[in-house]
């Protein structure tokens, strides 16, 4: 299959919070570099994310002259070195069962995320990092992710979301997936059918399709989640069914992806996408 392209790129520095935009991204071995790299963690330790605390859309990040930078409305910014401390308090993350540990950014930062979410938040960045779920891996690619959800990326088409909006009252834009690399030039849903693509240069593995949560249904421009799930209930009479790797039954849009990593990999806005290999069968079962 040819003329399929790379049409977006995106990564998301804090986990929940607005995405960066780029033209091209590089790569290390848990992704993008920086995507997911810092989250939010309450008193408790449990992560925080759009599920419960839809604002956290609101907040736009950036990486620029060795900081990250966030902006929550009305708060100003907030700049956080990229150079680690090697005093940080390490904390341990258990994030969807899968544990790590991440170092706590201070406390500037937690005040101003607590500040911000009217709840006691603190900043962790990544340190140890998470596993990949085994019976997902492949030989040669990465088996570990930073503070994304269970894999390093998340690929989703343009033509399926076109197919999507025609099943929508109001269209939806791809950042409601928050998907880390848009491809074009596919029939709708044929990704479900790919297992190794070639993006530019990075060779890339499909290994499981991504169930959906409610976040899909917030509007990354306003930050609230109504009680209506206009998404949900489109892929729930569309898209529902079983992921066959786990048993897990959901709604699914969007390709969780590992990739091989090797140095100085990247990926460009118009780069050429070729499926390398190919199912006869997609990556989930309709549910009974």
């Amino acid at each position: 299959m040819s003329g399929i392209e790379v049409v977006s790129l995106s990564y998301y520095p804090i986990k929940s919070c607005g995405a960066v935009e780029a033209g091209e991204v590089a790569f290390s071995e848990l992704g993008i570099e920086h995507d997911r790299e810092w989250m939010l963690v309450g008193s408790n330790g449990q992560f925080l994310s759009q599920r419960t605390h839809p604002e956290l859309a609101l907040v736009q990040t950036r990486i620029e002259n060795g900081r990250l930078v966030a902006a929550a409305p009305g708060m100003g910014e907030l700049a956080v070195s990229l150079e680690r401390d090697p005093d940080s308090e390490v904390i341990a993350v258990n994030l969807w069962k899968k544990r790590g540990t991440g170092t706590n950014e201070g406390a500037e930062a937690g005040e101003y995320f607590s500040d911000y979410l009217g709840r006691k938040a603190r900043l962790l960045r990544v340190r140890q990092a998470r596993s990949v779920k085994p019976e997902c891996r492949v030989d040669g690619a990465s088996q570990h992710t930073g503070f994304a959800d269970g894999f390093p990326i998340l690929l989703a088409s343009a033509n399926s979301l076109a197919a999507l909006n025609r099943q929508l009252a109001q269209p939806i834009t791809a950042d409601r997936f928050r998907p880390n690399i848009v491809v074009e030039g596919a029939p709708a849903y044929d990704e479900d059918y790919w297992r190794e693509v070639r993006i530019g240069s990075l060779r890339a593995f499909i290994v499981r399709a991504c169930a959906r949560c409610p976040v899909p249904n917030i509007d990354q421009r306003i930050g609230e989640l109504s009680k209506e799930r206009p998404v949900t209930e489109v892929l729930r009479a569309t898209r529902r069914g079983v992921d066959p790797v786990g048993g897990e039954r959901g709604e699914f849009f969007g390709q969780n992806t590992v990739h091989a990593y090797e140095p100085g990999a990247a990926v460009r806005v118009g780069d050429a996408v070729s499926v390398v290999e190919r199912s006869n069968e997609r990556n989930w079962q309709p549910a009974e």
